[in-house]
């Protein structure tokens, strides 16, 4: 948001975020706001997360001009920092942040530990799970299938399978390590983050001892919700239903 004056004394006021989807730090910039603008403006983006808490920082710095260049003159700590045009566009891209795929929880999960995409994918079905029956909550908004090959998480399947072989856990091989706190930084920067990380890692605990093919064998038992779900038996893709996932994810406890 631009100012009235290009030269002169401006006051600044940047409020900054990170958006993980883009990769990149965003900030809505206000230069010498009306009376009652910024607080409108810090208002509208803490009712897009709901009276959570809202992953943002505010700094306030006096220049000799309203452009964002004479900001980044005087700190450089904002050089890297895309400023965005409008508060409706810096609402969206936080609020796109808020939710994750299960290929975030995928990818934290494999720079906790070394995993084939056969184990990944799993471990990321179990913590799901978890997650699910204990909090009520979804962990991340894919959908996840019965297929042949056990519970399968949309773009889990979609960034990892073409990497290895699925189907047979003898010839998958390990994935690549990403970086551990980029991982976690996007778990945690979605909403209600730090019980989701918690969570995601009591499960890694519980489920890091058995190997690969236990792990196989838990979710294609008898009374799992791979089992009762339509197309899992059978090999064509059905979606496994959270209430069949709250009713029968107790019997995929390593102690069942």
């Amino acid at each position: 948001m631009v100012g009235k004056g290009v030269t002169g004394v401006s006051r600044h006021y940047i409020v900054l975020s990170s958006s993980y989807s883009t990769g990149r730090r965003i900030a809505l910039h206000l230069v010498d706001p009306e009376p009652g603008e910024y607080k409108g403006c810090i208002d509208t983006i803490r009712s897009a997360y709901g009276g959570k808490r809202v992953p943002f920082g505010v700094h306030s710095i006096t220049t000799g001009s309203s452009e964002w260049g004479s900001v980044v003159d005087k700190d450089p700590y904002f050089n890297d920092v895309s400023v965005i045009g409008s508060l409706d566009e810096f609402v969206s891209l936080i609020r796109r942040d808020r939710y994750l795929k299960g290929s975030d929880v995928a990818e934290y999960i494999l720079s906790k530990e070394r995993c084939t995409y056969t184990r990944l994918e799993t471990l990321t079905y179990l913590c799901y799970a978890d997650y699910l029956c204990g909090k009520g909550q979804r962990l991340f908004e894919d959908r996840i299938y019965a297929t042949s090959e056990g519970p399968t998480v949309d773009t889990v399947y979609a960034v990892y399978s073409d990497r290895c072989s699925p189907g047979s856990v003898t010839e998958d091989k390990e994935l690549e390590t990403p970086e551990y706190m980029p991982a976690k930084s996007r778990i945690m920067f979605s909403e209600d983050g730090p019980e989701k990380v918690r969570s995601i890692d009591g499960s890694l605990d519980r489920y890091r001892v058995l190997t690969t093919e236990a792990l196989v064998g838990l979710v294609h038992g008898d009374d799992t919700p791979w089992a009762v779900t339509d197309g899992g038996k059978t090999g064509q893709y059905a979606v496994i239903e959270d209430r069949d996932i709250v009713g029968y994810h107790c019997n995929e406890e390593p102690s069942c």
